[in-house]
């Protein structure tokens, strides 16, 4: 009896020591951790070669209009979308090869606009990025999410895709990104520190793939009082039936 009250209080001090193996300082944000990330303020997106846009013209040429804008697919209309080719052109129907790479969407606009009013004095076009997304990689998540607004940051990507990272090593977190060659580059941050809101890494840019990898002591992680209470329900119904069992023994 002994020696199963002994195994009981070792798995209890087990559990105890294992569950508190990630700190606080592994898992907060906005720690006062000096890493001198170099100082770089919100940017543009810059359309890369693999892109694809959306891009809608209004004109007083409504035949123009109805075959340019949309295209039946299973009695929808479906906008049109475009790639960008790497020699960093779209190719518009009626309006033939526009150079976009490297410009913003805002800049693309005025050029495809410009493009097209060579031949249609009144076309206004509007462009749009179709390609707009942001992915996550973890252990626990394959997910993906629209990039909703320009000045996206870190933080809001992670809440909008409901990311938890208590498991996660937020000290070693990657993006892979792609620059306006469409060559894609990787970049490795740690999200704890303060630095990084001032940093390249602190915006998410649209096609950015962030993985976070899992934290080497999330195997013994528990999280919650729950959690807990599972835990111990191992050494606890094994001490309850070496009890009743050596009971009926008796």
């Amino acid at each position: 009896m002994k020696s199963i009250l002994n195994y009981f209080l070792l798995s209890v001090f087990a559990i105890g020591v294992f569950s508190s193996c990630i700190s606080s300082e592994e898992m907060n944000y906005m720690q006062n951790i000096t890493l001198n990330y170099p100082i770089k303020p919100f940017d543009e997106y810059k359309l890369t070669i693999d892109d694809k846009i959306s891009c809608n013209i209004s004109s007083s040429d409504k035949d123009l209009v109805e075959t340019f804008n949309t295209v039946l697919a299973s009695n929808q209309s479906i906008a049109k979308t475009y790639i960008v080719y790497s020699d960093s052109t779209v190719i518009l129907p009626f309006f033939g090869k526009v150079k976009i790479a490297g410009l913003t969407v805002q800049e693309a606009e005025k050029v495809i606009q410009k493009k097209m009013q060579e031949s249609v004095t009144d076309a206004q076009v509007k462009v749009t990025l179709a390609s707009n997304n942001f992915y996550i990689l973890s252990s626990n998540k394959r997910n993906y999410q629209s990039v909703y607004k320009e000045n996206m940051t870190i933080y809001q990507a992670l809440a909008v895709a409901q990311q938890t990272t208590s498991t996660m090593d937020i000290s070693r977190i990657s993006i892979l990104r792609r620059d306006a060659a469409g060559r894609t580059m990787q970049k490795t941050f740690d999200l704890r520190s303060q630095d990084l809101v001032q940093s390249e890494f602190y915006y998410i840019k649209p096609n950015d793939v962030i993985y976070i990898p899992t934290n080497k002591h999330s195997f013994f992680n528990i999280e919650s009082l729950g959690a807990f209470t599972s835990a111990m329900m191992i050494p606890l119904t094994f001490l309850v039936y070496t009890v009743l069992y050596n009971y009926n023994d008796l």
